[in-house]
């Protein structure tokens, strides 16, 4: 993978969106269907991440198993966060009613409208644990993770839209088509291609006895 980061990072992106598809086809693409069950493709596609991820974080192995349990928390983190968000913004009739009748204004549109803060803050969280490991990141590729992240809401929609898919051409069938999934996949992954720390200057960010 180190050898290759690009080329192993493009197949793992669209390893990735392959893996929600399929989930999602199996359970049916009517509708709604897809924010009414747990997505198995997150935490595969998590961990095929984490595992290539694992291969560009240069520390010893406690620090390293430190590393990974820091990224499970943060991914799950950002996982149930985005899936409320994405439930409040995206349900409609009887259900959409309840939760607009159930929930006080001001939480109803915080939730709703979080997935605009949500989105950003994945490859900027992700940049402060890897400076806390030791990972030396130039400013310019975090901008581009960013910048990425929110173009790829764009982008694959247009794709969508090219291609005539089923179902229409907006943010909802964006991601649940799977085509938005490669390209957050990839933007993410370019934060851990950045040059890293000497050895000597490695540890100085995290001292830890």
């Amino acid at each position: 993978m180190a050898k290759f980061p690009y080329r192993s990072l493009t197949l793992l992106s669209l390893l990735c969106g392959l893996l929600w598809r399929i989930e999602v086809e199996y359970h049916g693409w009517t509708g709604l269907i897809w924010l009414e069950y747990f997505h198995w493709a997150v935490p595969v596609g998590f961990g095929l991440f984490l595992v290539w991820a694992n291969g560009f974080v240069d520390v010893i192995a406690y620090r390293k198993v430190l590393f990974n349990v820091v990224a499970i928390i943060f991914g799950g983190l950002v996982y149930y966060t985005l899936y409320v968000s994405l439930t409040y913004f995206f349900s409609q009739g009887p259900t959409g009613y309840l939760l607009l009748s159930t929930t006080p204004a001001w939480k109803y549109h915080l939730f709703r409208n979080a997935f605009y803060v949500i989105i950003p803050l994945m490859p900027v969280g992700t940049f402060f644990i890897l400076k806390l490991f030791g990972k030396n990141i130039p400013l310019t590729r975090l901008v581009m993770s960013v910048v990425g992240i929110i173009v790829s809401i764009p982008l694959s929609t247009l794709l969508l839209e090219l291609l005539n898919h089923k179902g229409g051409h907006d943010y909802l069938h964006a991601i649940k088509s799977g085509f938005i999934i490669p390209l957050w996949c990839f933007s993410m992954g370019v934060l851990f291609l950045g040059k890293s720390v000497g050895k000597e200057n490695r540890y100085e960010n995290f001292n830890l006895p």
